[in-house]
């Protein structure tokens, strides 16, 4: 059995709440390589939010990135399964937040 499907051991109990979790990869982020994917979400979420996907392993990054977004909008929104969600109709303000940071976008979807 390889250690990464190892969650629990008699030496060293639940393995799963150390510190080698897969998700934390702490590698930087080249902002200026990314492409990111948004697309525009209206039915099944109760209002209308923008969803930006193909981010980063860097848990932390995107976090801090997802709390950039939604101060400077002046809205909600919350960084959950690999996924930002902003809570915002206005898709141009996102489009020029991340050209003020150099990341490029893809639009999916109308």
């Amino acid at each position: 059995m390889k250690d990464s499907e190892l969650v629990w051991s008699s030496e060293h109990g639940d393995m799963r709440k150390s510190g080698k979790s897969q998700k934390d990869k702490s590698t930087p982020v080249n902002e200026s390589q990314l492409e990111l994917t948004t697309r525009r979400l209206t039915s099944g979420k109760g209002r209308t939010i923008i969803e930006i996907s193909s981010l980063p392993d860097n848990k932390k990054w995107c976090q801090k990135l997802a709390k950039e977004i939604k101060k400077s909008l002046g809205v909600g929104g919350a960084y959950k399964n690999s996924m930002i969600e902003i809570h915002t109709k206005e898709y141009q303000k996102i489009e020029e937040f991340f050209d003020k940071k150099g990341i490029k976008i893809k639009k999916i979807g109308g």
